[in-house]
């Protein structure tokens, strides 16, 4: 970029003197040999462009879908994981931190709740809350 750049001033300054230094009975005609000049300074990095090749932008756009839906599914597990804790505290009065495990297919799409673990035991009523909301029949409790 910057030899083009640089090809570009040069054509220029020349362009300018060759305009200050010719005859005013040729001077159109040098004006229009020096647009020509300048139009090939512009144009001259257009092989270059023609031979390059492309990686195919879908690929790319494929790995960053999945890490963006990489961390959508971990702020909504985050989320859920809060969500169950202050629903806990909120309908039962009971202090306890949450893990989740989700369901997401090999397309990334969250399919729903699989596993609930919680730092303490809860009732059986507290239980079949979290079930009933979540649609998760498997609640553990892992006491640390």
């Amino acid at each position: 970029m910057k030899g083009y750049i640089i090809s570009i001033c040069t054509a220029a300054v020349i362009v300018s003197l060759a305009d200050i230094l010719a005859p005013k009975e040729h001077q159109k005609y040098i004006r229009v040999l020096l647009g020509f000049l300048i139009m090939l300074a512009i144009l001259s990095p257009l092989p270059k462009v023609r031979q390059m090749k492309l990686e195919p932008l879908q690929s790319r756009s494929s790995e960053n879908t999945a890490v963006f839906l990489d961390g959508v599914s971990a702020k909504l597990k985050e989320n859920i994981e809060t969500d169950i804790s202050e629903r806990l505290r909120d309908e039962f009065g009971i202090t306890a931190k949450a893990q989740v495990l989700l369901d997401i297919d090999d397309e990334h799409r969250i399919r729903g709740v699989t596993e609930i673990a919680l730092s303490r035991k809860i009732p059986e009523n507290a239980v079949k809350r979290l079930s009933e909301v979540y649609g998760c029949d498997r609640i553990e409790f892992k006491i640390k």
